[in-house]
């Protein structure tokens, strides 16, 4: 129940902000500058007290910067505006581009279905160049849309927290319409979701690691899993899902086909026995796990294999560096390439596409969230359904929403925290194939 007073409170905070967004632009715009003004002169002062206890320079530096920040923004008005609109600009710019890339791999893959991507691409880089070049530009116009945006946007938070009080009734993954949340805000949600429950751990607390709202005898047949690791890129998080236990996980992990600093490669695919995945994964890479439950109806499930079956068939078996070498003996050697680690540890095997989607992986395309949509998309969930990035991080915001409804078909939810003593207690153990 916090969790759904929360997201009303966040909701109505929204449609607030939105309607003086809309209504009186100028007024917050001058109110956001004049907050920012306080805010650098109060964090000079500090700086500049802890420069004077400590003697660091870099407390002197970074009050010198505040300061210097303060004085632009009072003598060059423009220059703010130049900062949001750029910064707004580039956003979609990377939108823009990363749809046409997009597209083009759909061509070159020779995947129908595949104008949508150029239309996203043609929108976004129109209003990447009106942000970034006309001379029409006016900021009151921009807290316009973010105020329309963050009224949609609160009502659709009202919404899910009413529907999840609401007695049980049949229900509907898709929607009329679904409104997601930018991906640069999405993308950290699951670190910052591990971090939390980090703190809690930390003080002395429990927190609630398992939630079940359904019967405990139910079958779940559907796992999806959002991963999330302690540093650097692990903390973007990645996805995957279990069926019957076996665990299907696809990414960019053929280090040879890497291109463009690792962003685009030949699209690989993993499955694996869930009771070796989830050990593996939290004690010898790091990572926490947010592990959500489903539950099928014969129908769903009968969809899911049949998706799952037409997925092996378009596939064919790729060998890891440590299988093509025979190298079971010399594991040391094979420890940085993390399919051969991953086999070794649990007897994994990774498959290629001989044709179509996900032949090429796509870091703001065809990614590990948009494999998820393989299976959650035959059940009638609409999240990709709205063309743009999608992260784990929007997977995550989506099954936490879902969850809290009580006829969802989410009927658990299960943290596995990665800890340090985890790591540290973690032994290599032999090859066990499966």
């Amino acid at each position: 129940m916090k969790d759904l007073a929360m997201r009303v409170v966040l909701g109505f905070l929204l449609i607030v902000c939105g309607i003086v967004c809309v209504f009186i632009p100028k007024k917050v715009y001058s109110l956001i500058l004049d907050l920012t003004v306080v805010y650098c002169l109060i964090n000079c002062i500090y700086l500049g007290y802890l420069y004077g206890r400590e003697r660091k320079k870099k407390d002197l530096l970074f009050a010198l910067f505040s300061f210097l920040f303060v004085v632009i923004i009072k003598e060059y008005t423009y220059i703010p505006e130049w900062i949001v609109r750029v910064s707004f600009g580039a956003y979609c710019l990377v939108c823009g581009l990363a749809m046409f890339v997009q597209y083009g791999l759909h061509i070159m893959n020779r995947i129908r279905h595949r104008t949508g991507y150029f239309l996203m691409g043609v929108m976004y880089g129109a209003l990447a160049a009106f942000l970034l070049f006309s001379p029409d530009f006016e900021t009151e116009m921009l807290l316009r849309f973010f105020g329309l945006y963050f009224i949609v946007l609160g009502i659709q938070y009202v919404h899910d927290a009413y529907d999840a009080v609401q007695p049980s009734v049949k229900y509907k993954w898709k929607r009329k319409f679904r409104l997601m949340l930018p991906p640069v805000l999405c993308v950290f949600m699951p670190d910052w979701a591990v971090q939390s429950v980090n703190k809690y751990i930390f003080e002395g607390k429990v927190p609630s690691l398992y939630d079940h709202k359904g019967e405990e005898d139910e079958t779940v047949q559907l796992k999806v899993m959002v991963h999330v690791g302690p540093e650097g890129l692990q903390k973007v998080g990645h996805i995957c899902f279990a069926y019957h236990d076996v665990v299907y996980s696809y990414g960019n992990y053929d280090t040879e086909s890497f291109r463009f600093n690792q962003t685009l490669g030949d699209g690989v695919f993993f499955n694996v026995p869930l009771e070796k995945y989830i050990p593996n994964a939290m004690r010898a890479e790091n990572n926490s796990i947010f592990e959500y439950g489903i539950h099928l109806t014969k129908e769903q499930r009968e969809l899911v294999e049949k998706e799952i079956d037409r997925l092996e068939k378009r596939a064919y078996r790729w060998y890891c560096p440590i299988e093509r070498e025979d190298g079971y003996d010399r594991f040391p050697a094979f420890r940085d390439n993390y399919p051969s680690r991953l086999h070794y540890r649990t007897g994994a095997k990774f498959y290629k596409f001989k044709k179509g989607k996900f032949k090429t992986y796509w870091v703001l395309g065809d990614n590990c969230a948009s494999f998820i949509d393989l299976v959650l998309g035959k059940l009638g969930c609409d999240v990709l359904s709205i063309r743009g990035i999608i992260t784990p991080g929007t997977y995550y915001d989506f099954l936490e929403t879902e969850y809290q409804k009580k006829g969802s078909p989410i009927v658990y939810r299960t943290i596995h925290p990665w800890s340090r003593e985890q790591a540290d207690s973690y032994k290599e153990k032999s090859r066990q194939f499966s």
